[in-house]
């Protein structure tokens, strides 16, 4: 028998054969979306744009690259999903764009074509295109001079394809999303590492295994530049960041371990595109900053985080451990689509005094099911509520009588309905999709896996 090779651009090339129907679409949407920003700025876009994809952390390396950048000059973020509203999704110096700048980019250029390309039958948008189309036309309307733009789902097939790049950024290769980016660690390495370019440098903290081995093949089929983030420069980072700020404040992202190796990418990234940068500057802009849904702070003894999958919830656990030390602490736990709450809040529960269990509307796994699945290992109490915002009162009401304090985590669909400080933005956001006439055609995804919902 012949010895086995690992072949990734081959087993691309397979998965491409074995689903042509379904993958061939994806791409044409791509070069698609291409022609249309051709069409609007023949020139080409005045944004430099870095590409960022991963299972985890790639939200926080976008922030973290738009501080970066802004050093000098406007620098911007295209992230998601969000998390309240959505002006989050596109973020200029550090800030979400007015609700003025987007309903301004809508009506005056992406509905009017959205609006043309219906009539003329031509393939339509969906929502992915439809976000990074309106942050284009904001960004050029601020000058904005570079700007980091997260990969929804995967990386081959994302939207932002459509785009040249500066550089291409690659977190990690995770266990989420197995069903739609497959169920082998190198199937879904492969699929992150298709956002890398031709002469274009890939930057990457994937560091060992199939994973890495798949990562390195693709990027060098697609004459990439290979740049490994390894464990010598994110050691390093952690000196550079003690010098440069000896004291992190309290809600500082940077006390989690898994941040400081987004934030030593980060840098690792714009010191490759800009030499000249002040690493120690930058350095001090990424610690105090913040990011909503990354164990922030909400109030007095109420945290929130995004964590939604078995990696991110295993590094909110830590970082639980680490920041609020022997403290009770009380869970509100809500997931959406087909996850059990036994495969991806394991880590959370023998740390939790109690849970309240809850369920968003879309898409929500029902709160009794979600609380039967966390059997065992479970809290000392066990609560279920259907409403998240009653939830979340349920829980701090045992919080306040334990000395302990409350965090919020699992779906980002159950965070909105639980806290969203704005009643309007919360009822579109939780009744998205009313006016789709058929439940089969129920959101602009529906040609699509389910996961690619939360680009």
């Amino acid at each position: 028998m012949p010895k086995t090779t690992f072949d990734a651009p081959y087993l691309n090339m397979l998965d491409q054969v074995n689903h042509t129907r379904h993958l061939a679409p994806l791409q044409a949407r791509i070069n698609h979306l291409r022609g249309i920003v051709q069409t609007l700025w023949p020139k080409g876009h005045p944004t430099k744009f870095v590409h960022v994809a991963g299972t985890n952390g790639k939200g926080s390396v976008s922030k973290f690259l738009e501080a970066g950048f802004g050093l000098f000059g406007h620098a911007g973020a295209v992230t998601g999903p969000h998390l309240f509203d959505y002006r989050e999704r596109i973020s200029i110096n550090g800030k979400a764009v007015t609700k003025a700048e987007l309903v301004s980019a809508w009506e005056d250029v992406v509905w009017p074509l959205l609006v043309d390309q219906t009539e003329e039958q031509q393939k339509k948008l969906g929502y992915p295109e439809i976000n990074l189309l309106l942050a284009l036309v904001i960004f050029d309307r601020r000058a904005v001079q570079w700007a980091a733009l997260e990969t929804g789902c995967g990386g081959r097939y994302d939207c932002r394809m459509a785009l040249d790049v500066e550089a291409c950024v690659l977190t990690n290769v995770g266990d989420d999303h197995r069903k739609t980016l497959g169920e082998e660690v190198w199937q879904r390495a492969i699929e992150k590492a298709g956002i890398a370019r031709k002469g274009v440098p890939f930057l990457t903290t994937v560091a060992e295994g199939e994973a890495l081995t798949a990562v390195e093949q693709t990027v060098k089929h697609q004459k990439g530049e290979m740049h490994l983030v390894g464990q010598t420069k994110l050691k390093a980072f952690d000196a550079e960041l003690a010098a440069a700020v000896p004291n992190l404040m309290e809600d500082s992202l940077l006390h989690a371990k898994h941040q400081r190796e987004n934030a030593a990418l980060a840098l690792a990234t714009v010191t490759r595109l800009k030499p000249q940068v002040d690493r120690a500057k930058m350095v001090q802009r990424i610690a105090t900053m913040g990011y909503g849904g990354r164990f922030h702070k909400m109030a007095d003894g109420l945290y929130v985080d995004v964590a939604h999958n078995p990696n991110k919830i295993e590094a909110l656990a830590n970082e639980i451990q680490q920041r609020l030390g022997d403290k009770p602490i009380v869970l509100v736990l809500g997931l959406s689509g087909s996850r059990t709450g036994a495969d991806v809040f394991k880590p959370l529960l023998p740390l939790s005094k109690g849970v309240v269990a809850t369920s968003p509307t879309y898409k929500g796994v029902p709160a009794s099911l979600l609380a039967a699945s966390l059997q065992p290992p479970v809290a000392e109490t066990v609560l279920t509520e259907d409403n998240p915002s009653h939830a979340v009162l349920r829980a701090r009401d045992m919080a306040q009588q334990l000395g302990g304090v409350v965090v919020v985590t699992g779906s980002m669909y159950m965070i909105d309905q639980a806290l969203n400080p704005d009643p309007y933005v919360r009822y579109m956001n939780t009744h998205y999709g009313w006016r789709f006439p058929e439940k089969g055609d129920s959101t602009p995804f529906a040609h699509l896996p389910a996961s690619f919902a939360q680009l």
